[in-house]
């Protein structure tokens, strides 16, 4: 089976011949310092070409994919016309919206967000970079085409298009949250001019690529790690609208299903998010409140719901291999079954997992992911991980 028919069926909540394997998006990737750990056991040697420069995560090579098992490819636009990367020799820089961020060890953070302490007045008067801008859509569509007619991999569009991480972004998490007790008109004004702005910017995206991908990303975070970020009633009074609007115009120019990235405690929203048009649901955090029976959510929302993940990277990856294993074996016989599963790291594998574990991920997703999913032998194999520890 082609790496494409392999995600094509899972989509369709059908059993391929084994869960197909996803890495390289924005959400799941390998930090820099991890990939070159294994850029070092896998005895390659190449350009190591950063992705993100705040997550610090990696556009991975056609060697290190196939090495992996990668289903996919992904598709990413440029940068505007308006702004490059530029780095400060004191490590900090601006992104295209005009907010500074800094370089603090692994990572680099938001440290001077351009609309922080802004009135509404000056908040209405910024003007966004432009999201049609020519130069972010040049030549996406002849490499999309080219991928799609030599190859015989799932393509995927790599943006993520969100609005509460801009609007965070652009006022700061502090301002963004007061906002929305203090200021909702404020708040609301901001959510709208980017959720259009990513309107535009992903349907320029879709007029190039949306005929031949086969997901595209949504996400903001709407979980904390014990329960919802922000209470349910405002959730879905404010935000849930949003996302629907955001998804149903995407949905118009392409397709492709929906792949939604939320992390935290995500369990109380899925309803909403399926009604407002999500079709796969990444990353699953098992650690995080209300996540852990994925074998539940599994069995209440598998028959509408894709699962992406779901693997617990903020806990084990760095840990010995028996607990990365076991961990992965639990994730492949809760969520794999039936089809609608996606394999990946659940979230970027960070600088602290050994080359060995990440390797050893997704040999487990190639070797015990083949369907029928054989529950026994993964059952066999976690009880006697669990006698060696």
């Amino acid at each position: 089976m082609t790496p494409r028919e392999r995600v094509r069926l899972a989509l369709n909540h059908e059993e391929p011949d084994r869960v197909p394997i996803d890495n390289n998006g924005i959400v799941s990737s390998i930090h820099e310092v991890a990939y070159a750990n294994l850029l070092e056991r896998l005895g390659v040697q190449e350009k190591i070409v950063v992705l993100d420069a705040v997550q610090r995560i990696t556009l991975n090579s056609e060697k290190v994919l196939t090495s992996l098992g990668v289903d996919t490819r992904y598709l990413y636009p440029s940068a505007p016309s308006s702004w490059t990367y530029a780095e400060n020799p004191d490590g900090t820089w601006k992104d295209e919206f005009g907010t500074t961020y800094r370089r603090l060890g692994f990572y680099a953070d938001n440290v001077d967000p351009v609309l922080k302490g802004k009135s509404f007045a000056e908040v209405k008067a910024y003007k966004f970079p432009d999201p049609t801008d020519p130069s972010r859509f040049k030549g996406l569509r002849e490499k999309a085409q080219a991928l799609h007619s030599s190859t015989d991999f799932a393509l995927v569009s790599g943006a993520m298009l969100c609005f509460d991480y801009i609007r965070w972004v652009l006022r700061g998490l502090e301002d963004a949250i007061a906002d929305l007790l203090e200021d909702p008109r404020l708040a609301e004004y901001q959510l709208d001019a980017i959720v259009d702005w990513m309107i535009a910017f992903g349907g320029g995206i879709m007029d190039a690529i949306g005929d031949v991908i086969e997901f595209f990303w949504v996400g903001d975070d709407w979980g904390a790690q014990g329960g919802p970020f922000y209470g349910p009633e405002m959730f879905r009074k404010i935000f849930k609208p949003r996302i629907a609007r955001l998804i149903g115009a995407m949905k118009k120019k392409t397709r492709a299903k929906c792949a939604y990235h939320c992390c935290g405690s995500v369990r109380w929203a899925i309803p909403d998010l399926l009604e407002a048009g999500v079709d796969i649901l990444h990353p699953l955090q098992p650690s995080a409140g209300g996540n852990g029976d994925t074998a539940g959510i599994k069995s209440e929302f598998g028959g509408r719901l894709c699962f992406h993940g779901g693997t617990n990277n903020q806990g084990l990856f760095h840990c010995g291999p028996n607990a990365v294993e076991r961990d992965t074996l639990e994730r492949l016989r809760d969520l794999a079954p039936g089809g609608g599963y996606l394999f990946s790291s659940g979230h970027n594998i960070q600088a602290n997992m050994p080359a060995e574990n990440i390797q050893l991920l997704f040999a487990i997703g190639r070797d015990y992911g083949r369907y029928p999913i054989d529950r026994a032998a993964i059952d066999a194999r976690v009880s006697e991980l669990e006698r060696k520890d």
